[in-house]
């Protein structure tokens, strides 16, 4: 009777430490492209501000800096790609190991590439999104600028986001790019605002009208500097890692890229 005892108490312990261990291993929402993609908000005291991602496989993350000036926040740029249901690998930055992620959560562990053995947690909440449609769908992914007006334009980068991120890279060998946000301007979704500085004006010369959007392609016309410059976009992904220091622009969706 005694050994019975024994050998329940056995079988029930090793039935809850495994039941543990699988729920240890369980996320609430299933880890993919699409439950990562958003802009999330750090909570509390951090070395970070945001971590962004797309469905185009790029992530954007904001760090803060000692300086207390927008002009000299640091950028990171790059692709991340998922291993498994709870780890992320950002390329040349390191590896996120989520524990939790809801629909509005997410909680994870980062060791950097650069110190591995340091683990920094973080927790964030997601930023809100705008208003989801089918034209709001086909613009918030990374583009490569096929062409712009008459300029002879180089290798440009252009990533809108749902979370009202819009991001340039490219047309220097500093690697320095634009983050800034964006909106829509109608109600037919042909037009859009961007800015650098937190003022988005619809009536200005930040604005791309007559947008025509598919699955495959972008067309605007862009007002830089009050001179219509038409310009056409492609999809892409696995675009390359930068560190940026966020630049004093000129206006325009290039900015002073070029």
């Amino acid at each position: 009777m005694k050994f019975t005892k024994q050998l329940i108490v056995a079988i029930l312990f090793i039935t809850s430490f495994i039941s543990c261990e699988k729920n240890e291993d369980d996320l609430n929402i299933s880890l993919n492209e699409e439950t990562i993609s958003a802009k999330w908000i750090v909570e509390g005291s951090s070395d970070y501000e945001s971590f962004e991602y797309n469905e185009s496989g790029n992530y954007i993350i904001v760090k803060n800096t000692t300086v207390k000036s927008t002009k000299s926040q640091i950028v990171l740029f790059g692709t991340y790609q998922i291993i498994d249901n709870k780890t992320i690998v950002l390329s040349d930055f390191g590896t996120m190991s989520i524990s939790n992620i809801e629909e509005n959560l997410i909680g994870f562990l980062i060791n950097l590439d650069s110190n591995p053995a340091n683990e920094i947690t973080v927790n964030a909440v997601k930023q809100d999104e705008i208003a989801n449609s089918t034209k709001t769908k086909l613009l918030c992914r990374t583009w490569e600028l096929v062409s712009f007006g008459e300029t002879d334009i180089g290798d440009f980068i252009i990533l809108f986001s749902d979370a009202g991120t819009y991001f340039v890279e490219g047309g220097s060998e500093s690697g320095e790019g634009t983050l800034g946000t964006w909106k829509w301007c109608n109600p037919e979704e042909t037009k859009l605002a961007f800015t650098v500085d937190n003022f988005l004006d619809c009536d200005g010369l930040e604005i791309i009208e007559e947008i025509q959007l598919t699955s495959d392609s972008f067309t605007g016309i862009d007002m830089e500097n009050g001179e219509p410059e038409v310009m056409v976009m492609k999809p892409v992904s696995s675009v390359k890692l930068t560190r940026v220091t966020k630049p004093e622009i000129d206006k325009g969706i290039l900015g002073r890229m070029y």
